[in-house]
């Protein structure tokens, strides 16, 4: 199982500041979002764009750095690797 973390507007579409699904390491990004569309499909329309593209709704991190600076959708998570899932954050 990996937990995945949720944090501010994003803990509201699912309920829980955590979301647990069946994941093994070694998958990619990708297949992890494959997995929350069968555990919570109202997440899961928010990570991605109509193109099937990483959504600008949510930040997607897995060691602490956004997987738009990794390798997007085919980042490969490990075992001990944490997930996050945030919203856009603006400040002024």
């Amino acid at each position: 199982m990996k937990t995945i973390r949720l944090f501010a507007t994003v803990r509201d579409v699912v309920g829980s500041k955590k979301l647990q699904v069946p994941f093994n390491g070694g998958g990619t990004v990708r297949d992890l979002i494959e997995v929350i569309r069968g555990e919570s499909p109202a997440l899961a329309a928010k990570l991605l764009d109509e193109h099937g593209e990483l959504s600008t709704l949510v930040h997607i991190y897995v060691r602490g750095r956004n997987v738009e600076w990794l390798d997007g959708l085919d980042t490969v998570i490990a075992d001990k690797d944490e997930v996050f899932i945030v919203p856009p954050i603006a400040g002024g």
